[in-house]
């Protein structure tokens, strides 16, 4: 479904991302990953279309991303969490996660404000749609309040919330476990597993072990190029992951757990 084909992105006389093909079918969780500088954020950021590209193109089913610009990617159907928690910091936690479904209805975010009956049952199916979210992550009981007063790992679990509230085709998810606590780690990936049966997640993840079990396939950068894809474990015995990635004795242990 989503198809991106020769990327290629440079930065002066840096290449970042070089000749890059991936693809992406309806469903399933996939993985990304490399070593820190392997371009997969400038690779996500081509994606949402925040980056230019110097060659490659990039679809969506018969939609031609490239021929779009950033804010209407969501529109049609790309919408991504971040690797550090972009968050409005003057909306409450449930607002935030409201500000998220702009792209299929507009919700006032005042309350009282007197609207048409149509409006009005769209914004409370909002509500009640950010609301079951927020539940399945344990946010609800937080809803009123300030993101900047929340610890950094439930921070991490609302921007995934508010990307994920647009009902995406596809969902973009950079280090989502990045200052996750043992606690909070199993709700996401429980969540990761229930959605990836109705939309495609690709996620660029260094803990691994977290995704083995749920992750149909890996794709491996390094120096902004591909160098290997396959499901998990065949990935990572990879000879050239190893080296490049893993390390001798990390890869012994990933395929000791498979």
């Amino acid at each position: 479904m989503l198809e991106a084909r020769d990327i290629t992105v440079r930065f002066g006389g840096l290449t970042a991302v070089d000749g890059v093909d991936i693809s992406v079918p309806e469903r399933g969780v996939f993985i990304l990953a490399g070593p820190n500088g392997a371009g997969k954020t400038t690779l996500f950021n081509v994606l949402t279309r925040i980056c230019p590209v110097a060659r490659g193109s990039v679809k969506l089913g018969d939609v031609d991303l490239l021929a779009h610009r950033p804010h209407e990617i969501v529109r049609h159907g790309v919408a991504r969490s971040f690797q550090h928690a972009e968050l409005f910091p003057s909306l409450t936690v449930l607002e935030n996660v409201l500000v998220g479904m702009h792209s299929r209805v507009r919700v006032g975010l005042v309350g009282g404000a007197v609207l048409p009956p149509a409006v009005r049952r769209r914004e409370d199916e909002a509500r009640a749609h950010a609301q079951s979210l927020l539940q399945r992550l344990d946010l609800w009981r937080l809803r009123h309040a300030c993101p900047a007063d929340l610890p950094y790992g439930l921070q991490k679990l609302l921007d995934v919330v508010r990307a994920l509230v647009s009902e995406p085709r596809v969902l973009l998810m950079d280090e989502p476990f990045a200052g996750l606590t043992e606690r909070e780690s199993p709700r996401l990936v429980e969540l990761i597993q229930q959605e990836g049966k109705r939309r495609a997640i690709l996620m660029i993840e260094h803990h691994l072990e977290l995704v083995m079990d749920i992750a149909e396939r890996v794709t491996v950068m390094n120096f902004g190029r591909k160098i290997a894809e396959g499901a998990p474990a065949a990935v990572r015995a990879d000879p050239e992951v190893i080296r490049c990635y893993l390390g001798k004795s990390a890869a012994q242990e990933a395929v000791a757990a498979c």
